[in-house]
């Protein structure tokens, strides 16, 4: 049968509220993404950060040891160098003892090589650590920022606990604590949003399933309301 006036206008208003509530409901659920992203980031954030001071300490010990190796590679060819000279300067010198001299300077001059480049590499960590702490704060105060944007959409859900309308952290430290509660009032609003909605799904195809005299299993207000227009336009 064809839906009354009244019929077709509930229908209407439960697209509505249907609609309504979705829209609330993808909200929700994307700040509660963006918030579990945001704590998720701070705490690998927080955790880079203090793993640095121990980083930095033992590259700072093994530069030490690499500089106290390139001075001794440098007395060895010193070392070397006069041995040679030594040799050369003696009128009884032989070939293979000159030679043998000239090889010792060799690996000693290659050993130092070895050991600039070492200690180059180590400066180049150096710089590059330096260069991820320094990114790191600044990704710190960013995370502080994007949780403030996020807390003021939060405060604007008219679903959230009043106790989860706090201020967002005001450090690295504290984003963990804020995130979790956040985390936490959406949860439960989305939930509150997901049982709502089904309530005027189940009204919505109640009333289609009275005006059409057969059970419907529409997942939205929307799909019951096209129904019924159809069947009013025959």
């Amino acid at each position: 049968m064809a839906p009354s006036p009244a019929q077709l206008a509930h229908a209407v208003e439960l697209e509505r509220r249907d609609e309504a509530i979705a829209t609330e409901l993808a909200t929700v659920t994307a700040l509660a993404q963006r918030t579990e992203s945001i704590r998720a980031r701070a705490a690998n954030v927080r955790d880079a950060l203090e793993r640095h001071p121990l980083q930095l300490e033992e590259l700072t010990a093994r530069r030490r040891d690499a500089d106290a190796d390139e001075v001794n590679a440098r007395a060895e060819v010193s070392r070397a160098e006069e041995a040679l000279a030594r040799l050369e300067s003696s009128r009884r010198h032989r070939v293979e003892e000159t030679e043998r001299a000239r090889k010792e300077i060799a690996t000693a001059q290659n050993a130092l090589a070895d050991t600039r480049a070492y200690v180059q590499r180590l400066e180049e960590q150096r710089v590059e650590l330096e260069g991820e702490h320094a990114s790191l704060r600044a990704e710190a105060a960013a995370l502080v920022d994007r949780a403030r944007s996020v807390a003021d959409e939060v405060r604007g859900v008219d679903r959230i606990t009043e106790g989860a309308r706090r201020e967002p952290a005001a450090s690295l430290d504290e984003l963990d604590d804020w995130g979790g509660q956040a985390r936490s009032a959406l949860f439960v609003a989305r939930g509150t949003l997901e049982a709502e909605r089904e309530r005027v799904v189940v009204e919505a195809n109640a009333l289609g399933s009275a005006v059409l005299g057969e059970p419907l299993g529409a997942s939205s207000a929307a799909l019951v309301l096209r129904r019924l227009e159809r069947a009013r336009d025959g």
